[in-house]
């Protein structure tokens, strides 16, 4: 098992596909792939929805999506409130509607004939450890609020946690905070 902390000053910049804003990527795979052609099997990324607009669309893929800042918004009347995530079709054509200002995101994108993704809210209440098992071929820990520490790092909102292999890792937080626990599982 390896543990990699990757920190949101580390994301990288870049447009959205259909060039109405910018995402943060924060990891894709293979390293070397180009987003979005063809050659990703998926990727995680954070993005600033600052007003209504056309969401892109990504054939051949699916997506999970969650608010982890500001009040949410809707998609195609499909009411997405902070740390609740959605599954759906990277062809489903979709517009988005802010439900009151700006609003941060997190997705995975992946295509489902190499992986599949599985998304969970872990929400950590006090100091004890929590154990987790890295079952998947990658698993990451995003921290949408407050501070975790996990094993000997610490995470800030914004931080993600990447595991690669299979183990256990311990997660706590002194006064609380919300994680997002992405799976990515070989098809």
């Amino acid at each position: 098992m390896q543990l990699q902390v990757i920190k949101r000053s580390d994301h990288k910049i870049m447009p959205w596909k259909n060039g109405l804003g910018v995402t943060a990527q924060i990891d894709i795979f293979p390293p070397a792939a180009l987003f979005p052609g063809d050659d990703f099997h998926w990727r995680l990324s954070s993005a600033a929805v600052s007003t209504d607009s056309t969401f892109s669309q990504f054939p051949h893929c699916e997506r999970w999506l969650v608010a982890w800042q500001g009040a949410g918004f809707v998609l195609n009347e499909k009411k997405l409130l902070p740390h609740e995530p959605l599954h759906f079709s990277g062809e489903e054509p979709l517009h988005c509607r802010l439900v009151n200002g700006e609003v941060l995101d997190l997705g995975v994108i992946f295509r489902p004939t190499k992986v599949r993704a599985e998304f969970s809210v872990v929400e950590l209440k006090n100091a004890k450890p929590s154990d987790f098992a890295t079952d998947a071929v990658v698993t990451y820990f995003f921290c949408a609020k407050g501070q975790v520490h996990a094993d000997k790092e610490l995470l800030q909102s914004g931080d993600t946690l990447k595991i690669t292999g299979q183990g256990l890792v311990s997660l706590s937080s002194a006064g609380g905070a919300t994680c997002y626990m992405i799976k990515v599982i070989d098809a």
